[in-house]
């Protein structure tokens, strides 16, 4: 009895082990990096931040041509129609439209720093932008990873399940026909089981994995192509 627990032990540790190894070496064939870029370029277009950011640098932008626009504010202009009175200046009379024109100095000197601040504000925006869009990727990424390395530990964790099943319907037969102990029948059940819950609580980081890359994305994975 000994031995076939001894096997059996034998069996888990080998399982475990070939599962490790089958991680580590499907992870990079599971991730598909073309994909990645278009799940980025998707969640640039719909999170809605991301446009926030935008929104910022086209309003600073807006700003910025404004400012270069501004220079008549500085001048004004002004007309008076006179057809019947007339208006005395300094010994001369005059009639009919006369026209001035006037010129504020103190806004004029300012009007460097105004475009100038624009200008930086114009920079300062598209900086955080950019910040932003930098980190914004880089958790994307690690989102769409997460859910691949969630995929893989389902699959894998439902391939042991397959292997379990048939490993306790052999352990039952021989039981059954009085070749194995109740002790080596019963863990194998317990094995059977657990692989079971193994699988459901994998089932579900997958779908909160898939959601939480969903939440950047502004759209369902599948939708991406």
């Amino acid at each position: 009895m000994r031995g076939v627990s001894r096997k059996l032990l034998l069996f888990f540790i080998i399982l475990t082990f070939s599962i490790c190894v089958r991680a580590q070496e499907s992870i990079y064939s599971e991730i598909s990096f073309p994909f990645m870029q278009k799940l980025v370029d998707a969640a640039k277009e719909n999170y809605p931040k991301m446009k926030s950011f935008q929104r910022k640098v086209i309003m600073a932008q807006d700003n910025v041509k404004k400012s270069n626009r501004a220079w008549w504010d500085f001048f004004s202009f002004s007309v008076n129609w006179s057809p019947t009175n007339s208006i005395s200046i300094s010994n001369y009379v005059l009639t009919g439209y006369q026209f001035g024109m006037g010129i504020n100095f103190a806004s004029l000197l300012q009007k460097p720093y105004v475009v100038k601040d624009a200008k930086n504000q114009l920079f300062i925006s598209k900086m955080e932008r950019d910040e932003y869009y930098l980190s914004f990727e880089v958790e994307v990424k690690s989102r769409y990873i997460k859910y691949i390395q969630e995929l893989i530990v389902l699959k894998l964790k439902t391939k042991n399940q397959v292997d379990l099943d048939a490993n306790f319907k052999q352990t039952k037969y021989k039981f059954e026909k009085g070749e194995e102990s109740f002790e080596n029948y019963n863990k194998a059940m317990v094995a059977v089981a657990e692989t079971k819950q193994n699988v459901i609580a994998s089932e579900g980081n997958l779908l909160i994995a898939k959601y939480s890359l969903e939440e950047l994305l502004g759209k369902k994975l599948e939708e991406i192509r």
